[in-house]
């Protein structure tokens, strides 16, 4: 994967948008997230460094081909901005760590792995709703199809609301389902973990570095 290839891609992209505040959408991706480098999770699609762009330029170029193919007359921009940022919720949201586990000979040891720390726990699509109407004005119907773009996979007691939302914006399944296609298709998990000297955790350990 070439991060700043996914990066600079991204930011020609978001550069296209004209709406007043992306600019500072923009540097605020730049300089105070990890949004270029992020994993998209800790153990399941986009594991990695670099995962959370690379699913949103995959979410994009999926939801191009669903407005596409089903007449959806979604606007270049709104693509970019659903695509790229649906899941913008995720910056500063994992953080490199290590754990502890027993080996095939039964000893311990210790790897590097990601865990979450969210600092700012407001959810995931709504985050994401919150967060990019810091800078720029969202459509409605790009609101409800970035806040239940998790579709089934949102909370039990969401469900009445969510297909109350599906009713009224038909794109909430298009873009969920892209969603879906990216992390099931597209992209990776990575299993084979990298092995540290256990010191080195207990150093950290005893440092209270280890979240």
């Amino acid at each position: 994967m070439n991060l700043d290839f996914n990066k600079n891609k991204i930011i020609s992209l978001l550069k296209a948008v004209d709406r007043d505040g992306i600019d500072e959408l923009i540097k605020y991706l730049e300089e105070r997230t990890d949004f270029f480098i992020a994993p998209a999770s800790t153990h399941f699609h986009g594991n990695y460094k670099g995962g959370l762009a690379e699913h949103s330029i995959n979410v994009m170029n999926i939801l191009k081909e669903k407005n596409e193919r089903y007449s959806l007359n979604l606007s270049d921009e709104s693509i970019v901005i659903i695509g790229l940022l649906h899941d913008i919720c995720k910056v500063n949201f994992y953080k490199n760590s290590m754990k502890l586990r027993r080996n095939d000979e039964g000893k311990w040891e210790a790897y590097k792995t990601y865990v979450i720390d969210d600092g700012v726990p407001l959810g995931h699509g709504e985050k994401s709703c919150i967060i990019i109407q810091q800078f720029i004005n969202l459509t409605l119907e790009e609101c409800m199809a970035i806040r239940y773009h998790m579709g089934a996979y949102l909370p039990k007691d969401e469900y009445k609301n969510l297909e109350n939302a599906k009713n009224r914006f038909p794109l909430i399944t298009a873009v969920y389902t892209a969603d879906v296609e990216a992390s099931s298709y597209l992209e990776k998990t990575v299993v084979d973990i990298e092995i540290v000297d256990i010191s080195i955790y207990n150093e950290m350990k005893r440092k209270g570095e280890i979240i």
